[in-house]
């Protein structure tokens, strides 16, 4: 049995997670910003009478982080895994976006997961072992326009999180990128998608058909719990996870072609974008 601290556990991605390593016979803390108003987690574990154990954790108050990890340690002796999990999205153009939106993806995205680390690793770090788990996103590898602000923070992450590999390696703990395409969670209630008009309507028009394509396609929670589950228990763990058909497939495409290729190639508009990413991509995805 590990000890395992799952961030973003009021719905989603995070309370699959949860739910899914407490079946497995984990010690679970899920962590939620307001845990009086997690009603649909408590009623899951309840109904199963799961081990997993509901806290506080508000990733803008490092009080709170800090008081988390203490109450885990105090109460369970470990972390054996962690799971950065929460996470906020936008889309709107580089120009459009306001700039406290922008502070606030990176300040939830990124500097919230920074801080969870800064106080988890010196527990791994002193008890030599752990697992850390980043949940970062197809948008981290592959960016699209209207996407900017979203991708950069998990391009953040993605470039912190091998650090971190390097870093924690000689402690004997390991550290995994999760890479989700589209999955059927409430994030998509969480971002702010602009309803004026805009002269960066053909930029959205295109990013609306790459998330048409993945919604055509989703992946579920329980494939990214799964992919999870794979990083903390496996004794061979890889670094990055792409899950699901789209995030596995536009990856893969991505990889193949060059910078100024890819760049053309999310410049088209209508049949003729849709034609060349289903010759890079291999699917047509598009129409």
């Amino acid at each position: 049995m590990s000890v395992i601290l799952v961030t973003g556990s009021s719905t989603g991605i995070g309370q699959e997670t949860a739910l899914h390593m407490a079946r497995k016979g984990h010690q679970v803390y899920a962590a939620v910003r307001s845990p009086q108003t997690a009603t649909d987690l408590r009623d899951n574990i309840a109904a199963e009478s799961l081990p997993v154990e509901v806290i506080e954790l508000d990733l803008l108050k490092p009080d709170t982080i800090n008081a988390a990890v203490e109450q885990i340690v105090a109460r369970s002796g470990r972390i054996d895994a962690l799971v950065n999990n929460a996470g906020i999205g936008d889309g709107r153009a580089v120009e459009e976006t306001p700039l406290e939106v922008v502070r606030e993806i990176f300040e939830t995205n990124y500097f919230g997961t920074v801080s969870v680390l800064r106080a988890v690793t010196p527990v791994m770090r002193k008890q030599r072992s752990g697992r850390i788990v980043n949940v970062g996103s197809l948008a981290g590898k592959v960016v699209m326009g209207c996407h900017a602000h979203y991708s950069a923070s998990k391009w953040a992450m993605e470039g912190m999180s091998e650090a971190l590999a390097f870093e924690m390696a000689e402690f004997n703990v390991r550290v995994a990128v999760i890479q989700p395409g589209v999955v059927l969670t409430p994030i998509w209630g969480k971002g702010e998608v602009p309803t004026e008009p805009s002269p960066y309507d053909n930029s959205m028009q295109r990013l609306g058909k790459f998330f048409e394509f993945g919604l055509n396609r989703p992946a579920m929670p329980a494939d990214v719990a799964t992919a999870i589950a794979h990083a903390i228990e496996s004794d061979k763990p890889h670094f990055r996870y792409p899950v699901g058909p789209d995030a596995v497939e536009t990856i893969a495409a991505r990889s193949k072609v060059s910078d100024d290729e890819w760049i053309e190639a999310n410049c088209l508009q209508g049949d003729a974008f849709a034609d060349r990413m289903a010759e890079l991509v291999g699917v047509d995805y598009y129409r």
